[in-house]
């Protein structure tokens, strides 16, 4: 799973290292997301540079750092804190759904390429405006639907662009596990992914969301 995350962080930032030689400059907005961990524990690379991190809770914060490695220096309240210091060249953001389109709202105008956790937005009225937005600044705004990287599906798709399994007629998508308490997820994670006002729907909506890209 941890591969295939990095696969995904390459593609993402692919867009923008064709332009430059040098490492991006990736800034992490939110920690509450159980998938942060992949990127906070991401073997050292030279061509993603982690930045900057934007979580008010300095708690949540400095148990990550003490986990991960990372130094607090590195730790921002507010988005503009973070950009106008350390200048990223590109977003991820692992905090709540309800946030996303506040983030594109902040990156956009500013060139700052995005990357955000999967589904979108939690309205189509949000998903409308981060499309307009990125189309407006030109920045790539990707969702990570996280399974589409599984090696297995990959396989799956690969096998049948090679017509190896004839015409597709039918999908049918099974992801599932006990459920985000049952299997252990963070205190701060769960809060907001249960959170229909949050999450879009809570947790049904953060695992119905598979198969739909």
């Amino acid at each position: 799973m941890k591969q295939a995350f990095l696969i995904l962080v390459l593609t993402f930032l692919s867009f923008i290292a064709k332009a430059q030689e040098t490492a991006v400059k990736l800034g992490v907005v939110g920690l509450t997301h159980g998938h942060v961990g992949w990127i906070l524990g991401r073997e050292s690379k030279t061509d993603i540079n982690m930045v900057g991190i934007v979580e008010p809770n300095k708690v949540l914060a400095k148990k990550l750092s003490t986990e991960f490695g990372f130094s607090m220096d590195l730790v921002f309240d507010t988005m503009d804190e973070m950009i106008k210091h350390v200048k990223p060249d590109a977003v991820a953001a692992f905090g709540n759904i309800k946030n996303h389109l506040n983030v594109v709202e902040i990156c956009a105008p500013k060139g700052i390429h995005v990357m955000v956790e999967k589904p979108l937005a939690t309205t189509f009225e949000d998903a409308l405006k981060i499309q307009s937005l990125s189309e407006k600044y030109k920045i790539h705004v990707l969702t990570n639907y996280e399974t589409s990287w599984y090696q297995t599906n990959v396989k799956a798709n690969d096998l049948l662009n090679n017509g190896a399994i004839g015409v597709l007629r039918k999908v049918i998508i099974r992801d599932g596990h006990k459920g985000p308490k049952k299997i252990g997820v963070s205190n701060e994670f769960l809060e907001w992914l249960t959170d229909p006002e949050l999450n879009g729907g809570g947790a049904i909506t953060d695992f119905g969301c598979y198969g739909a890209n």
